[in-house]
């Protein structure tokens, strides 16, 4: 009797327990994805909630408040909704060039201080307003759109590795700069356009998908990315170029800091294999000595593009790729302010081994 008593007591307990945990759910909204926008001196605030209507279906909607600041947009959004709003869910922040360029460090330190805030959230610049974006976003009915399409192209594509934990790595790291995903929309849909590149806390310019592809080579051992290489034939005096699509399956990158030269120079290794997917139909890979030229030309084109990256970024005076933060790891004494007032002028040598690989992936 006893026993059967304290059965029931138990299935009353959960089933309260179980029946508060649905009321809650039914009383909050998510914040999934939010934007942040400048209205003259004023912050835009905007939101991408998503309701629980019963089990399996949810509803999303875009909430937008304006305030003078980013730091009270959660208060203010609830004026706006019956529904509690939560945010410790949220994956995706996204921000206007506009408001990219004037400094995204507060909203920063601010996460970084939530304890609410995952590690995997992403953020992103875009070149409208951030508002615009997520209701083109908004269209696909997916409130973490924009995120899980950043998490698809770091995995396999172009981006290079980024989430709310490598840019706090960056950000507060000596010798290197924050980089994030760039948007756009293209006949009607969001594309990922490149990546926004940042000097401290503010946007500086934006580079290509291609770019994007050239700093994860630099900056990590991945196992994809594509570039497209143009060719022509030896006998073909046109303008008009064919293309040939290589696609990574492994790479690493080595760096050593030769200071025996006249001047000190970074000497970057990369180590890259890849698969042909497509070729002009005047190109043979037939033969060993064939193979042996094309992997050289390959590799020379990529040592070009990665030096003119780097280039770029020396004379935009940002440092993605964090060579400061290397040539610190080898310096006695190091100082982030000298060092970057030379950083245009430090020399770099890249060399690309590359190999052509018909099928299969394996280890370097």
């Amino acid at each position: 009797m006893v026993y059967k008593a304290a059965m029931a007591l138990i299935s009353c307990v959960f089933a309260v327990g179980c029946s508060s945990n649905q009321q809650i759910i039914n009383k909050i909204q998510l914040v999934q994805t939010a934007g942040y926008d400048k209205v003259g001196d004023r912050s835009l605030c905007s939101v991408i909630l998503t309701s629980y209507i019963e089990k399996g279906k949810a509803s999303s909607q875009l909430l937008l408040t304006e305030s003078d600041s980013s730091f009270d947009m959660i208060p203010r959004l609830n004026t706006k909704t019956s529904k509690t709003i939560q945010y410790g869910q949220m994956g995706m922040v996204l921000f206007s060039k506009t408001y990219a360029e004037m400094g995204i460090g507060p909203v920063i330190s601010g996460f970084c201080r939530d304890p609410k805030i995952a590690s995997k959230v992403q953020m992103g610049v875009t070149d409208k307003e951030a508002s615009k974006m997520m209701e083109v976003a908004n269209k696909a009915q997916e409130s973490l759109y924009l995120m899980r399409m950043v998490e698809q192209n770091v995995q396999t594509g172009n981006l290079p590795k980024m989430n709310f934990k490598y840019l706090l790595f960056n950000y507060y790291g000596e010798g290197r700069d924050i980089f994030l995903p760039y948007f756009n929309v293209e006949r009607g849909s969001v594309k990922i356009d490149g990546l926004a590149l940042f000097k401290q806390d503010k946007f500086v310019t934006k580079v290509s998908i291609r770019e994007a592809f050239l700093l994860k080579l630099l900056t990590e051992s991945s196992r994809n990315g594509n570039l497209l290489m143009p060719m022509k034939a030896d006998n073909d005096n046109s303008t008009i170029h064919d293309y040939v699509l290589m696609k990574s399956i492994a790479s690493k990158a080595n760096y050593h800091y030769n200071t025996s030269a006249s001047e000190p120079i970074v000497e970057i290794g990369l180590r890259v294999r890849v698969l042909i997917k497509d070729t002009p139909s005047w190109l043979h890979l037939n033969t060993k000595e064939q193979r042996d030229t094309f992997e050289r030309q390959l590799g020379s084109y990529l040592e070009k593009e990665a030096q003119d990256f780097i280039a770029l970024c020396q004379s935009k005076q940002v440092d993605p790729i964090g060579l400061g933060d290397f040539v610190r790891s080898r310096t006695r004494t190091w100082n982030e302010k000298d060092f970057y007032a030379t950083y245009p002028k430090l020399r770099t040598q890249v060399t690309v081994h590359l190999s052509i690989e018909q099928s299969g992936v394996g280890e370097l």
